[in-house]
């Protein structure tokens, strides 16, 4: 039986983790999971809104797999998000408290990876249950060039080799 995956969501100074596996995340100006339109992103006079980050990661809650390894994350590779809205995106380890955004700076244009281009989130090899890979982390940025409104969903895709 393969590996039973969750992608979970980390909040708070504790890392309190949602499962999102097939759901929705929302960016906005709040450190919550809540998928709801408090605390939005708006369209600036002048220079850019930022999000809160969003710390995503895989978790396996089961099944009889050897192992996982090449844990990686990517996108379609065309951002339907309009102009002046960006989603950035970096691996990172430890899991740290998110931070609303001031900049993208350690950050990659979260578009530029693809299925033949992935975010490389842990090579493993992971073996057992919980928390496996680097996290995943996600900033939204809305420039004062940016049409306003709701923005269009975007899917974001976890990817893993296992035996």
């Amino acid at each position: 039986m393969p590996a039973t995956v969750q992608i979970i969501e980390k909040n708070g100074a504790g890392g309190t983790a949602t499962d999102k596996t097939g759901g929705t995340v929302r960016l906005k100006k709040a450190d919550n999971s809540t998928v709801d339109l408090v605390a939005p992103l708006v369209r600036p006079g002048a220079g850019s809104d930022w999000s809160f980050e969003k710390w995503l990661r895989l978790n396996v809650t089961g099944g009889t797999y050897t192992q996982i390894t090449a844990v990686r994350a990517y996108t379609d590779g065309s951002s339907g998000l309009g102009t002046g809205v960006n989603l950035w995106a970096r691996a990172v380890a430890s899991y740290a408290t998110p931070a609303q955004g001031t900049a993208s700076t350690g950050y990659a244009n979260a578009f530029t990876y693809t299925s033949g281009a992935a975010l490389s989130l842990g090579a493993g090899p992971f073996t057992g249950t919980g928390e496996r890979g680097d996290h995943l982390v996600l900033l939204a940025e809305v420039q004062s060039t940016a049409a306003g409104g709701l923005t269009a969903s975007e899917a974001i895709n976890f990817a893993w080799d296992e035996i």
